[in-house]
């Protein structure tokens, strides 16, 4: 299994009460005036509102736990028939259909972590868009910056409690970059009842530190033409220590 399959239960949990970016998203779902791709798209965390507003939506990852969970999600809230879930690599895109808005979420761009790959992500979402479309990437700035200074101390990301009672808790290792603008993450995920044995897994992960101007090309190079770039989920105007790096662009 990869590794979002490991830990797409802690994923969903961690992630479930999130709600930062919907307004965001909703209010350029809005202005799209047709359908929507989300890649990276995870156990459906913000699939589930757009759907909720009547917008028709296409969800890919790679993860085959992480689509069942945002299926079973879908599917409870009564909305499963307006998402279209597809399993498949990113970098490798084949839906043969055109959106009018696209976006990639709370920094998963930053785990496409080679050049070559990151290029493929755009182009491929380039050719899946129509001309005028708008793609939205949101990728961690300062939120992850930090942890550049923290090199081998264990932060804690949180602990929840399920339905049934269980506990999950995630603590996270960084490290210092193996090379120029990487972040080495090593996760520590635990499951455990009130008094019982812990179950951990533990998984490392990768995170590219993207500068503005360094997107900028990239979106350029791909087809784009980047209209703004928002420093938060707010739309506030992006500055060097701006939590969040969220690049509008349009298909040329």
């Amino acid at each position: 299994m990869i590794d979002y399959d490991l830990i797409a239960p802690f994923y969903d949990i961690e992630h479930a009460h999130f709600d930062e970016d919907i307004d965001m998203y909703l209010n350029f779902a809005e202005l799209s005036g047709g359908k929507i791709l989300e890649l990276a798209c995870g156990s459906g965390r913000v699939l589930l509102p757009l759907a909720q507003e009547g917008y028709e939506l296409t969800g890919v990852d790679y993860s085959d736990k992480m689509l069942e969970l945002a299926r079973e999600t879908l599917a409870q809230a009564g909305v499963v028939s307006r998402c279209t879930l597809a399993q498949q690599d990113i970098c490798t895109l084949q839906l043969e259909q055109k959106f009018r808005l696209a976006f990639i979420a709370l920094g998963s761009f930053g785990h496409i972590t080679t050049r070559k790959d990151q290029q493929r992500v755009l182009s491929g979402l380039r050719n899946h868009l129509s001309k005028g479309a708008t793609l939205i990437i949101d990728i961690s700035n300062a939120d992850a910056r930090y942890m550049e200074d923290l090199s081998g101390q264990v932060l804690h990301q949180g602990t929840w409690q399920s339905e049934d009672g269980s506990y999950y808790t995630h603590f996270v290792t960084p490290s210092s970059a193996t090379r120029e603008h990487l972040l080495e993450l090593t996760h520590f995920y635990d499951h455990h009842i009130q008094g019982g044995p812990v179950e951990r897994t533990v998984v490392t992960t990768f995170l590219y530190l993207f500068e503005h101007t360094e997107m900028e090309l990239l979106l350029e190079q791909a087809g784009f033409v980047v209209k703004d770039i928002y420093g938060d989920h707010e739309l506030g105007p992006f500055q060097r220590e701006s939590p969040r790096m969220i690049f509008v662009a349009e298909a040329r």
